[in-house]
C-alpha cells in the first residue's frame, strides 16, 4: 500500500480492517450472555456455589468470573424488584379491597377483619415510628418539696 508521497506504507492491525479478527461476539456480548444466565440460575433457586460451579463449566471460565457475574445478576435482580415493589404494593391493595368489600357483603367478617389487619399493617399503622409521631403529647408537672 502506498500512500501520496509514493512510499510503501505498513499495514497493522490498527490501520488495515482485513487484519482484524471477527470471529464472534464481542467480550461485552459474552459477559452479558453469562450474567443473563446467571440471572436464570438465581430463579431456580440453587446455592450461590453450586450456581458459580455451573456457570463455569457452561462457559468455560474461572470459579472467580462465575462468582462476578453472578454478584452482577444479583444486583440486576435487586433493581427489577425495587421497580417492580410500588406497583404490587398498588395491585394487592387494590386486591385487598376488592375482597375486603366481597367479604362485607357476603357476611364474612372474620375474613374482613383481617383484610382490614393486614391493610393497617402495609400503611405502617403498627409501626413504631409512626405511633410515636401520632402520639399525644403529654405534660407532666411534678412539684418537689
Amino acid at each position: 500500500m502506498a500512500d501520496s508521497e509514493g512510499q510503501e506504507k505498513k499495514t497493522s492491525v490498527a490501520n488495515d480492517e482485513s487484519k482484524r479478527w471477527r470471529g464472534g461476539p464481542s467480550s461485552q456480548v459474552r459477559i452479558e450472555e453469562r450474567v443473563n444466565a446467571a440471572y436464570s440460575l438465581l430463579l431456580e433457586g440453587n446455592t450461590r456455589r453450586a450456581n458459580a460451579e455451573l456457570l463455569s463449566k457452561r462457559f468455560n471460565t474461572s470459579l472467580r468470573t462465575a462468582h462476578e457475574d453472578i454478584a452482577k445478576a444479583m444486583r440486576l435482580l435487586k433493581e427489577e424488584r425495587q421497580a417492580d415493589r410500588e406497583e404490587m404494593l398498588n395491585v394487592v391493595t387494590a386486591n385487598r379491597l376488592s375482597l375486603l368489600k366481597r367479604c362485607v357483603r357476603k357476611g364474612s367478617y372474620q375474613v374482613a377483619q383481617q383484610l382490614l389487619k393486614d391493610l393497617g399493617a402495609a400503611a405502617g399503622e403498627n409501626d413504631p415510628a409512626t405511633n410515636d409521631a401520632l402520639a399525644v403529647p403529654q405534660i407532666s408537672i411534678r412539684i418537689e418539696e
